[in-house]
């Protein structure tokens, strides 16, 4: 299998080029400097990826954290990277590759808000209240009317992960950055639920899907479990040896919340792939790669 991945240079983009290389599969790395999505291909690309013919290109390019995607609606760049650079590939891969396959990272904020830790599964209302998961909405729907012409695509909607080479502004290496940093830690809650894997299983997850995955279906990928931020917390302080009362936490917006988890049944049945590193070692890899940066 010949793959193309766009975002190449991303955190999740950088660790799907390292398996395909393990795997010796060709690899084509669509990162800025080859094809800013945001605006036309050039012609010269457009030729290099023909000539590369891949079997399937992984859409991994975006606007992906949430804060400079716009609050209720998508902003400028949202718009310009996440649904006009959606639009372009398809219509690349449309009018230059009609036998490739699509594999869209798409994101679990195209749900709608939840109550409890039941978890979500495909099914689910799509209703998003930001405007990165409203501009994710928005580019799956350009996949949909793709697939609906005859396109091969699939669309895995990642819950959020983690791992090491993550940048600081992400919940766990912004908080080891911060315990390492001082005695006083500002915090958003301690007690929100979400649902956090590895980045290294979710990337397993988009070559299963681009394997086994059926043309025009949507699949969760995340842990398929509630993580409690105040245990990550506790967690964290843990492998750094720090004892969390000698920390003075200042927690900006107190009060239990609710993200979606992920029902991954459907990718577990589709494909041979299930989540396998357990939160203590992505903790412990991202610590090792900062301390090691």
């Amino acid at each position: 299998m010949k793959v193309a991945i766009t975002g190449a240079n991303g955190f999740a983009g950088s660790h799907l080029g390292r398996i395909t290389k393990d795997l010796n599969l060709p690899t084509y790395e669509i990162n800025r400097a080859v094809w800013d999505i945001s605006e036309t291909p050039s012609t010269q690309f457009i030729h290099s990826l023909k000539q590369f013919e891949p079997d399937v290109i992984f859409h991994l390019a975006a606007l992906s954290n949430r804060n400079d995607c716009g609050d209720l609606v998508p902003n400028k760049n949202a718009t310009a990277i996440n649904i006009r650079g959606t639009h372009q590939l398809v219509a690349l891969i449309n009018d230059h590759l009609p036998n490739t396959r699509l594999v869209f990272a798409s994101t679990s904020y195209v749900y709608g808000p939840v109550s409890d830790t039941t978890p979500v599964s495909e099914k689910a209302p799509c209703n998003p209240r930001c405007g990165y998961g409203k501009s994710k909405l928005q580019a799956e729907q350009l996949i949909a009317d793709a697939v609906a012409d005859g396109m091969d695509a699939v669309i895995v909607r990642a819950f959020q992960h983690s791992g090491p080479g993550q940048q600081p502004r992400l919940i766990l290496p912004e908080w080891i950055r911060k315990i390492q940093q001082g005695s006083e830690v500002d915090v958003f809650n301690l007690q929100s639920y979400f649902d956090l894997s590895d980045v290294r299983d979710v990337v397993r997850a988009y070559l299963a899907v681009a394997e086994h995955g059926v043309s025009g279906a949507v699949y969760n990928v995340g842990s398929g479990k509630a993580l409690c931020s105040g245990d990550l917390f506790d967690e964290i302080c843990r492998q750094l040896s720090i004892n969390p009362s000698s920390l003075t936490i200042n927690v900006q917006n107190p009060g239990e919340r609710f993200n979606p988890i992920a029902d991954v049944m459907r990718v577990m049945e589709a494909t041979d792939w299930s989540p396998t590193i357990p939160l203590k070692s992505t903790i412990a890899d991202t610590i090792a790669a900062m301390n090691s940066s």
